[in-house]
């Protein structure tokens, strides 16, 4: 991996390194670990212990998997004292990676983005588009770094309550991966969620929901007026942020004029976006709207695949 070290000094004569992880870190890594409440523990491995030692010697050699990892380490009078955070991706079949990443208390608000945007950094350098993450929706401190980012959701799980995020590696924005084997349909919606997008993915659409641009506008390329990367290359959009809202009208306009091309369904209902398809009646109302999806994305897309949804990896990072 092409990752130079890069040190941060700090008071009382240390330093903070950050550097590529080794085969050598197991042990250490397990002292940081054993730092960490329950809580951070099951936000970082979905199970609240530290790995075991078969784990940790698994975790260290992730770069002779494809991936990368990275350690922040506090070095006292030029000898390594301690590991406070870590930061890695494991290396997926279509060439995204899958993210998790820990910080030690007293180390957090300022370590965990430095080191998510030194390992996205990597992952560019080796042409990895994309890193996914799935998160705990209870973790915040999570969220809210994803949210900093920039990221799109790919999917949810119910028990426990986890989201998939996607953020982007090359890009400041995900990217929809490489071949055009589903129906790649964009949905732009308040929070993040779409009502619809179990039975879409269930049916075999690849969906990807963008929560807009909140309170931001700049964050939107559309709305500073440049071509988004997953409105441009969707099949379908859709249009779930109320038309009431400034934002809502102002981004249906900026596809109308950016990307002129790709058909957009506009989502009238009040408050659809909110739902889950959980009532008999929304269930129907999304397998219809998977229907018009399918025939208003036409001959954009040559295929549909088809295939059980994904479960979560357990990747989830705090």
């Amino acid at each position: 991996m092409n990752l130079e070290p890069r040190s941060i000094e700090l008071p009382g004569g240390r330093t903070l390194v950050v550097r590529p992880e080794t085969e050598d870190d197991a042990d250490a890594l397990a002292a940081f670990y054993a730092t960490l409440t329950d809580d951070d523990l099951y936000r970082r491995f979905f199970q609240a212990r530290v790995p075991n030692r078969r784990s940790l010697d698994a975790m260290v050699r992730v770069g002779s998997r494809g991936g990368t990892g990275i350690v922040a380490e506090v070095v006292r009078t030029g000898r390594p004292d301690a590991i406070v955070a870590e930061c890695s991706y494991e290396l997926l079949p279509d060439g995204d990676g899958e993210l998790g990443i820990a910080v030690g208390p007293g180390w957090r608000g300022w370590l965990g983005p430095y080191l998510l945007d030194v390992l996205l950094e990597a992952a560019a350098a080796r042409g990895v588009t994309n890193v996914h993450a799935d998160v705990l929706v209870e973790n915040r401190p999570m969220l809210a770094l994803a949210r900093a980012r920039g990221y799109v959701t790919a999917d949810h799980y119910e028990r426990p309550a986890i989201v998939r995020v996607v953020m982007g590696a090359v890009h400041r924005l995900p990217a929809w991966p490489d071949g055009h084997d589903r129906t790649r349909v964009l949905v732009e919606s308040t929070g993040g969620r779409w009502y619809a997008e179990g039975q879409a993915r269930a049916a075999g659409l690849h969906v990807l929901v963008c929560p807009g641009p909140l309170r931001d506008s700049s964050r939107c390329p559309a709305l500073v007026g440049e071509p988004c990367p997953l409105a441009a290359g969707a099949d379908v959009i859709v249009d779930a942020i109320p038309l009431g809202e400034a934002r809502g009208r102002a981004l249906l306009d900026a596809h109308g004029r950016m990307h002129p091309g790709v058909p957009v369904c506009v989502e009238l209902s009040a408050g659809a976006s909110a739902r889950h398809g959980s009532s008999p009646a929304e269930a129907d109302d999304a397998v219809l709207v998977v229907d018009l999806l399918q025939r208003t994305a036409g001959g954009r897309t040559s295929s549909v695949g088809s295939g059980p949804p994904r479960q979560p990896r357990g990747r989830g990072g705090r």
